[in-house]
């Protein structure tokens, strides 16, 4: 039981006390000065406008000498404004009994559950609890960073993160080479080189870890084995990209009900909850550690009663509330009792070590970036010149359409991708004619079929003999990105992505290359929407200045592509180098 202070009867007892000590003072001719001269109205007394819990002591008493003295002034008695309390749904068992058990006649609690993203965006908009008990201490983290006034207190519970997947999956990891030493980062790796084929034994999905627990305790934690995250160039950084594009949203336990053949993260407690619904599941550590999830008790306002916010504290450490916790199937503290859960090893690693307040912002800060779904606008050139041999055995349009098709099969089914066909004069005057209208690939578009089968369909047409006009790239380059940056799409990042011989060679005349750069840099500087362009020359012989120069105009990149395989790292690069 949290420690409040004295009851009534309790106080009138050491009133008495210090009548009998002022009587003892009085004998020996001291202590007069409040009787005889001292203010009556308490203005020097600190505690005379203090707040009373109780009921005021006895405070003078007249000796048979006549004077008179005082007693010493009681402790401040404690205040009773009532504790507006928000907790996460994974504590709200425990810390509403814990707030039953340090209520009494004085102190109350008003416990409220709050979702992570619910308390993150109403802490961050000034409206604030007393008490706060996230989810993570990395939201109090944020919420810092942010400029939020907030005081971290001490863990009341932790649960430690794994990798789950059925038990088949786990016990599948070893035909991939690995073991249960290998380290999380070795698991990225052979996922990613798995992902970028489209041949996967086995994927790997996160959630969003500005919101997810588990996923920001694991990055955190392997940030320095897997490389700058923050890095647009590093490995780090791609496989990020890879992980953003295919996060789950919302509980990342929910991907492998679609797809056994997933690993997620997830903590003890989330293991051990779904176990407790009839779910197989297993959970696996590898060799380095993948996290822990902290839930503090956090302050945040200062209305309510710092002696009530103690209590509640006490209580919420206390030996009763560990068995609260264990019943959730959480952790005490940061070193506390496994709750045994099935599904997860005897013997898990665990960290006291609270997350670095920067690194849990660099994390947020880049997935901020990179997480956003692309939409991209792919204008494949059509033009006779696509003819011309790559080598004895491949022309142009051949690794265009080998190119497309491999990207199509790996790109994450959440991308929003359309087509159009450019040469010249395919539709009256206008260089470009839409083969596929821009909708995200798992989009089912008519007879059970979705948009990314649409496309492969689409692209599988392509040939020589579907070759036709000259190039016209400056006036459907224009075109394509005109169209993209009037869309208004929250939430999106839009990107063009021209596949060409990287010539213009527009025989109806149209826009020159000065006129297209300056129209681009123009867009660029005043419009509303960014729009990222890709400038991919196919085969050799391409004009690869000409392409830089238009990519540059528009803030974008340009390449030559000599491989099929090279197109979806192109994606992954895209997106990894957005800035924020």
């Amino acid at each position: 039981m949290a420690k409040h202070s004295r009851p009534p009867e309790d106080n009138d007892r050491r009133g008495l006390l210090w009548i009998l000590l002022a009587l003892l003072v009085a004998a020996v001719g001291a202590g007069a000065f409040w009787l005889l001269g001292g203010d009556d109205d308490g203005a020097d007394d600190p505690a005379a406008d203090a707040p009373s819990r109780t009921e005021d002591a006895p405070g003078t008493a007249a000796p048979d000498d006549g004077e008179a003295t005082s007693a010493p002034p009681a402790a401040a008695p404690a205040s009773c404004d009532p504790v507006t309390v928000w907790s996460a749904p994974e504590l709200l068992p425990a810390v509403t009994a814990a707030a039953e058990r340090a209520g009494d006649d004085c102190f109350s609690y008003d416990v409220q559950e709050r979702e992570t993203a619910t308390s993150q965006a109403e802490i961050r908009s000034g409206e604030a609890p007393d008490v706060w008990l996230p989810s993570s201490v990395a939201w109090a983290q944020l919420a810092a960073q942010e400029g939020v006034e907030l005081q971290v207190g001490p863990t009341v519970a932790s649960s430690p993160v794994l990798l789950t997947g059925t038990p088949e999956t786990i016990g599948g990891m070893g035909s991939l080479g690995l073991t249960p030493d290998s380290s999380f980062a070795e698991l990225a790796q052979v996922y990613q080189e798995q992902a970028s084929t489209g041949d996967a034994q086995l994927s790997m999905r996160l959630g969003d870890p500005r919101n997810d627990p588990a996923t920001m305790a694991l990055l955190s934690a392997t940030a320095d084995e897997l490389g700058a995250l923050d890095e647009p160039g590093g490995p780090g950084r791609s496989l990020l990209v890879v992980l953003a594009q295919t996060a789950v949203q919302g509980d990342p336990l929910s991907a492998l009900r679609s797809d056994a053949d997933t690993l997620v993260p997830a903590t003890e407690q989330q293991i051990g909850a779904a176990v407790a619904d009839g779910e197989q599941l297993q959970g696996v550590q590898l060799g380095g550690d993948l996290g822990t999830v902290q839930m503090p008790v956090v302050r945040v306002g200062q209305e309510g009663s710092a002696e009530a916010v103690e209590a509640l504290q006490e209580e919420l450490t206390s030996e009763t509330a560990a068995d609260d916790l264990a019943a959730l199937h959480l952790r005490p503290g940061t070193e506390g009792e496994a709750p045994g859960v099935d599904g997860v090893p005897d013997r898990v690693r665990t960290t006291a070590e609270v997350p670095d307040e920067e690194l849990t912002a660099t994390v947020a800060g880049t997935w901020a970036v990179i997480a956003p779904q692309s939409r991209i606008l792919a204008l494949i050139d059509i033009s006779g010149s696509m003819a011309a041999p790559v080598d004895d055995d491949l022309t142009r349009i051949d690794l265009t359409r080998q190119a497309a098709q491999t990207a199509l099969a790996v790109i994450p089914e959440q991308t929003a991708v359309g087509v159009w066909y450019f040469a010249t004069s395919l539709d009256g005057d206008q260089d470009h004619v839409e083969a596929a209208p821009l909708r995200p690939l798992s989009d089912e578009v008519g007879d059970g079929a979705t948009q990314q089968e649409v496309l492969l369909g689409v692209t599988e047409e392509l040939g020589v003999d579907t070759l036709q006009g000259d190039t016209g790239l400056h006036d459907s380059l224009w075109a394509a990105y005109s169209a993209m940056q009037d869309e208004d799409v929250d939430d999106a990042i839009s990107s063009v992505l021209m596949l060409t011989d990287g010539i213009n060679d527009d025989s109806t005349g149209g826009l020159s290359e000065d006129e297209v750069v300056a129209l681009l840099q123009q867009a660029r500087e005043e419009g509303d929407r960014q729009v990222t362009v890709v400038l991919i020359g196919v085969g050799p012989d391409v004009d690869a200045d000409a392409l830089e120069r238009l990519a540059t105009a528009a803030g974008g990149e340009s390449l030559v592509l000599t491989d099929p395989r090279e197109l979806p790292q192109v994606f992954v690069d895209v997106v990894a180098r957005r800035a924020a």
